[in-house]
């Protein structure tokens, strides 16, 4: 396979080790509107401090729950690498882990050989992407591609520029509420109803996105998130729905003479 559909793999593993919750490290102390919901916002009820309270509640509702199953849209505005990708399953937080399906993605479409739809698992401090056996020529027979947390390939250029800065955005979903309940941004935004959706629609700005935007249900607990970011004036975004507070996944870990290293792969392919 050619050096720039690799390059496609890497944005590939770096989105899913975003919304994986492996990427992004900032800490949190406790305006688009999505599809298939009605156009029913009302002007600001609440005050930014009754806002904050709202979202302060929900962080703590959701710090304790620790899962819930996701349901992840990715589009990367990207000059560069522009595109997008789903991903459903199981998100963990406090440890960060995932067990997702990726399908729906323009860059797997992009690489040959590469499975139509693959598996993320995110577990003991690194991202695996299952690559199938139809890349086993170019993976040294290894199935899954490996990149650890914080490593140096969590901060290669390639993949910061390719991902459109998404890697350094925090997907931890109890830590960006905290964020956003502290920003001095944040705001009600008011009540929407919709797509099986009836919540109460806050956002705000928060370090490391353009803006942040949740819409919390009647339980207290969010059933939806827009994540905006920018980078040299492209535009990204990630839109989660949550449910199944507490559900419960394997997130184990491929067998290690399964996997191949990030960094490993690219000198094998003479980047050194």
């Amino acid at each position: 396979m050619s050096r720039s559909a690799w390059k496609r793999a890497a944005v590939v593993l770096v989105a899913a080790a975003v919304v994986a919750g492996a990427a992004g490290c900032q800490d949190g102390d406790g305006g688009t509107k999505a599809a298939g919901a009605s156009a029913t916002a009302q002007p600001q009820t609440q005050s930014p401090e009754e806002a904050a309270k709202a979202v302060r509640a929900a962080y703590a509702k959701t710090a304790a729950a620790k899962s819930a199953k996701v349901e992840m849209r990715l589009n990367v505005g990207s000059d560069k690498a522009p595109g997008g990708s789903t991903f459903t399953g199981v998100q963990a937080w406090g440890p960060a882990a995932a067990d997702l399906k990726v399908f729906d993605s323009s860059y797997l479409a992009d690489i040959p050989g590469a499975p139509v739809e693959t598996r993320v698992v995110a577990a003991g401090g690194a991202t695996y992407v299952d690559l199938g056996t139809g890349l086993s020529a170019q993976t040294g027979g290894k199935r899954w591609l490996k990149v650890e947390t914080g490593g140096a390939a969590a901060e290669d250029e390639l993949m910061l520029q390719l991902t459109g800065g998404l890697a350094a955005v925090n997907m931890d979903l109890p830590k960006e509420l905290g964020l956003l309940a502290g920003s001095s941004t944040v705001k009600h935004v008011g009540p929407v109803k919709g797509g099986g959706i009836e919540a109460e629609v806050y956002e705000g700005e928060i370090p490391g996105a353009e803006l942040m935007q949740v819409w919390i249900g009647a339980d207290g607990y969010p059933v939806k998130t827009i994540v905006h970011t920018e980078a040299g004036g492209a535009m990204n975004s990630l839109t989660t729905t949550y449910s199944d507070y507490g559900a419960k996944a394997s997130f184990q870990a491929p067998p290690a003479q399964d996997t191949v290293a990030f960094l490993d792969l690219l000198e094998r392919l003479g980047r050194g």
